[in-house]
């Protein structure tokens, strides 16, 4: 059963019956909460600390669930934590537990803590460096590469959801969203909504080459204390055409000058590791099509987004504007 809240998943009981990392062996003697964040989900920040034949150690973890409000937004996360991670050689956090409960239709992680263990969870409001993307660009090549037009990702949580998405919020609701000042500067064709539903229904129809992160903004990757670069929150992970996880990436990370001077650079080099890992990567020219009609999903997320800050919204929704301008996107995908 998922804890369903905070004092009975910080319980030393349930957390040694629960944890992967615990041993019969292993005692847990304390446990310590440091911190915590609620966005769209809660994300509570605590260490364990353990007793066993090899000594005393401290797990610092992170729980990712849904304790202060209802909604549950955590079941394709924690599908693909325990599914598809397994699976694939991307970097993601260890899971140390994962539960789904369809009954109640709650789903809870409890992973490894990146801050506490040295490592860094990159943002918005420090535009990635040319060297990190390529290297964001080869997991992301890892992923879909190895979830290549495979049978075994058919699945119902796998499913897309590009126009579920889409259908939430009523187009005159989507317009005020576009006109609500996150669009300042931005051309009129692409702040009409009727515009950026048909783009959105025109990405859906694209074929599902494999499985895409889904959300592939600034602040879903970190950096370990080693170095190595990996991706978290996968809350909206599904089946897609690949250009859609890589336009959106460069879109959203790199500040639109960096952009314009390197994303063909970066486009080869993802195309590269692609064929690296193994899948049938496409040419240089099919590909730069398909990558400059991708950015429309991206800029759908950050133009219903309002949970998030807004400053961030505020970076990363003119910077996907900008791109779809310069590479004629509706255009290309028929629309305006």
């Amino acid at each position: 059963m998922i804890p369903a809240d905070v004092d009975t998943l910080l319980d030393p009981g349930w957390l040694s019956r629960h944890l992967a990392s615990i041993d019969a062996f292993d005692r847990i003697v304390a446990v310590d909460r440091v911190d915590s964040l609620t966005t769209i989900a809660d994300k509570l920040r605590f260490a364990v600390q353990v007793e066993g034949p090899d000594g005393e150690r401290s797990i610092p973890l992170c729980a990712k669930a849904h304790f202060s409000n209802a909604l549950n937004s955590l079941g394709t996360e924690a599908h693909a934590y325990r599914e598809l991670h397994p699976f694939i050689p991307v970097r993601t956090p260890r899971a140390h537990y994962v539960g789904i409960d369809a009954e109640s239709d709650r789903a809870m992680i409890v992973m490894d803590d990146v801050l506490a263990r040295g490592g860094q969870i990159l943002d918005a409001h420090h535009p990635y460096s040319v060297d990190t993307c390529r290297e964001s660009l080869t997991q992301l090549a890892l992923l879909h590469a190895t979830t290549w037009n495979g049978r075994r990702w058919d699945v119902e949580w796998l499913a897309p959801r590009f126009l579920a998405t889409a259908s939430v919020f009523a187009p005159d609701v989507l317009q005020g969203l576009l006109h609500d000042g996150r669009g300042e500067g931005i051309e009129p064709v692409l702040l009409d909504a009727g515009n950026l539903l048909a783009a959105v229904q025109r990405t859906a129809e694209l074929p599902a080459t494999c499985v895409l992160h889904g959300d592939t903004h600034s602040g879903n990757a970190f950096v370990q204390a080693d170095g190595a670069l990996g991706w978290l929150d996968w809350q909206i992970t599904q089946r897609g055409h690949w250009s859609v996880d890589v336009a959106y990436h460069l879109g959203t990370v790199l500040d639109v000058d960096t952009r314009r001077a390197h994303e063909a650079e970066l486009l080869g080099h993802y195309l590269d590791q692609l064929a690296a890992a193994g899948a049938p990567a496409p040419s240089f020219d099919v590909a730069w099509e398909a990558y400059a009609a991708g950015f429309a999903w991206g800029y759908l997320l950050w133009a219903i987004t309002r949970i998030s800050s807004r400053e961030v919204v505020l970076v990363h929704f003119p910077r996907l504007a900008t791109a779809m301008a310069d590479h004629e996107t509706y255009a290309r995908l028929a629309v305006a």
